[in-house]
């Protein structure tokens, strides 16, 4: 079955994300010619699964820490593999009734654990992570070789895994003139430059810091909302610049750590400091949410500010759930004076579901082995080619 995938020159591939929000599941059928030096690739299809409300539960309990024991976490991991095949399977056959062949699945999992430079390995910080979402049942499930576990690869060469993505985004948007910035606000945000012109080894790809998953997390605390409808909420309160000098000391914010975090230092715990400093400054609760979706805006400002002025870039594309937050995107423009904002969509992709798209192409290099755990970006000792192929 890999065999005749090899010879093929065009492949039909559905991507799987679940984002640090880990809200649902997106879906994402990609047609992609590898008979080019850079592959043309076409999004066919979409599709956005939310998780059932126990199972989201389960997530959040893992993602916290909050889990019982070992066996959750498998349980947590089959059940997760279980509903991404049969919700892929659906999906592929109803791209057959449109008369789209499927040939291959690529699925990122549901990341629980991101610990950059935090795991001693034979007496050296290195770095772990761990997705959930059993391909071994997509794969069974759907009849389908399915590739998983981008990450690892990269961080058994010392790199964080992550941003894992940015060689995928190069095939998609780097530019033979133009130096491209593209910015993601999901769960964490990161930023993606390609100098125009140049190979991918001059690329550029971090995070940047706390995205959608933080302004979540107090919109539910303080206003019972799963998340804050177009920034509605915030844009009612004030920005209290006494909470924002307390927020933005945090020390990766303050450059002070590798390319990647996650929820584990922008989550929960995070979001107990800025009620606690919140509670000392009197700030009420509409100021609190302004507060800390500015934090997002400066830290992204923060990030790529310097890159913006040494590259002359004047556009920046969006893409991510931070994009539909209104008041977030104004913060955005006042911290980044002079520079204009667009939608991914403008260079022809929906940006709901871009990360599902960029996980498709990976799929495809992967089973080619091309590299795409970049060192230079990740911080690892060399390149990778990254995933794991599971037969079915």
């Amino acid at each position: 079955m890999l065999n005749k995938l090899l010879v093929r020159k065009n492949l039909n591939i559905i991507g799987l994300n679940s984002g640090t929000s880990a809200d649902g599941l997106d879906l994402a059928a990609v047609s992609i010619n590898l008979n080019s030096k850079k592959f043309r690739i076409k999004f066919m299809a979409g599709k956005t699964i939310s998780y059932p409300e126990k199972l989201h539960t389960r997530i959040y309990s893992a993602i916290n820490n909050r889990i019982g024991s070992i066996d959750d976490v498998i349980r947590l991991d089959r059940q997760l593999g279980t509903f991404y095949a049969s919700r892929t399977a659906a999906f592929a056959r109803h791209l057959k009734r449109n008369k789209i062949e499927t040939h291959l699945i690529a699925s990122h999992g549901q990341t629980v654990r991101h610990l950059p430079g935090k795991v001693m390995v034979d007496r050296s910080k290195q770095s772990g992570t761990l997705q959930l979402g059993h391909p071994e049942s997509i794969a069974a499930m759907t009849g389908l070789i399915t590739v998983a576990d981008f990450r690892q690869a990269d961080i058994a060469r010392g790199g964080e895994g992550a941003p894992i993505t940015s060689m995928a985004m190069y095939y998609l948007f780097s530019d033979s003139r133009e130096n491209r910035m593209l910015i993601n606000i999901g769960g964490i945000s990161n930023y993606f430059l390609f100098p125009g012109g140049t190979s991918f080894d001059k690329m550029h790809a971090a995070d940047c810091g706390p995205g959608n998953s933080l302004i979540d997390i107090i919109a539910g605390r303080l206003f019972g909302k799963k998340y804050d409808r177009n920034g509605g909420l915030a844009a009612k309160g004030k920005i209290s610049r006494r909470l924002l000098t307390i927020l933005m000391a945090d020390n990766f914010l303050k450059g002070k750590f590798g390319p990647s975090t996650g929820r584990e230092r922008f989550g929960e715990k995070f979001a107990d400091k800025i009620l606690k400093a919140a509670s000392k400054l009197g700030l009420n609760k509409y100021d609190i949410l302004a507060t800390t979706t500015e934090l997002t805006a400066a830290a992204i400002a923060r990030a790529v500010r310097q890159k913006l002025l040494s590259y002359k870039i004047e556009n920046i594309y969006l893409f991510g759930g931070g994009l539909k937050n209104r008041f977030l995107i104004k913060r955005l423009e006042a911290n980044l004076e002079g520079i204009r904002f667009h939608s991914i969509r403008e260079l022809g992709f929906n940006p709901d579901y871009l990360e599902a798209v960029c996980y498709a192409v990976m799929g495809a290099m992967t089973i080619r082995s091309i590299r795409t755990g970049i060192h230079r970006v990740t911080g690892a000792t060399r390149d990778s080619v990254a995933g794991r192929i599971i037969q079915p």
